[in-house]
């Protein structure tokens, strides 16, 4: 219990730090709490999200959920230690969403433990639709794939190991302000929903709002997106920021985990 307490307080005096310095980045603690839930046959599997790392690649999975692709979409690969895969709608392994999108690498999000949740690629640059789980540290993988989301509790881990070829993935939930988040990538959504409208005709629709709805939040967030992604070959000094949001999801997780224990 006391070291419990401890990893407490020194999250609280970690946001504090973080919250005190502006405005804007009291914007970024509370709206960067995005979370996946994935709803499979196997049970629930829940994922922090990293909009502060990967914002495009998680503007496009968000995207994508909301819209159904995913729905019954089955897992078409599973490695025993290594990965589990899915997001093809022709649950074959070489179908997409029609587009590409960048890949997004940031020095705090590695493969040096399992249980991330990374977009699966067939080289630089051509992420679309398909993801995968690692079910083992997997550290020849980074730079390759961009990693966008890390998995709760051990509970969703366990979930995970447990998936296998022709598993599904019914839905895909979220909580936090995903619509604020999807405003701030309106016009690039937007584009990215015409080749999908064209190419899967009966997907649901999701309205991207306008930013302007959000009052100045929308703005004093995207500030701070702006502010705290960092591309990788950029100063060592601006990285140490990179820590806050990691160690906060971290100790979360072992506080749940010591609670179940």
């Amino acid at each position: 219990m006391k070291k419990i307490i401890k990893l407490l307080s020194l999250v609280v005096m970690l946001a504090v730090m973080v919250s005190c310095s502006s405005t804007s980045k009291t914007q970024a603690v509370k709206y960067n709490d995005i979370r996946a839930t994935f709803v499979t046959t196997q049970g629930d599997i829940s994922f922090y999200l990293y909009p502060e790392a990967s914002p495009v690649t998680v503007a496009n999975f968000i995207n994508l959920a909301k819209r159904g692709f995913y729905d019954n979409t089955k897992i078409h690969r599973a490695v025993e230690n290594f990965v589990v895969q899915g997001g093809d709608p022709t649950g074959r392994g070489d179908g997409g969403p029609g587009y590409s999108i960048p890949d997004e690498f940031s020095k705090w999000l590695d493969f040096y433990q399992p249980g991330m949740l990374a977009m699966a690629n067939t080289g630089p640059e051509t992420g679309g639709s398909q993801f995968f789980f690692t079910l083992y540290p997997a550290d020849w993988l980074n730079n390759k794939h961009t990693i966008f989301g890390e998995y709760i509790e051990e509970k969703d881990f366990n979930n995970i190991k447990k998936l296998e070829v022709g598993d599904v993935i019914k839905e895909i939930k979220f909580t936090g302000d995903v619509d604020l988040f999807l405003s701030l990538h309106k016009a690039q959504v937007e584009e990215w929903n015409a080749t999908l409208d064209k190419n899967f005709p009966n997907l649901k629709k999701y309205p991207i709002k306008d930013k302007n709805e959000f009052s100045g939040e929308s703005q004093a967030y995207y500030d701070e997106l702006q502010r705290i992604y960092t591309k990788k070959d950029q100063k060592e000094e601006e990285e140490k920021e990179w820590f806050i949001p990691r160690f906060i999801r971290a100790t979360e997780k072992k506080i749940k985990d010591s609670k179940n224990n």
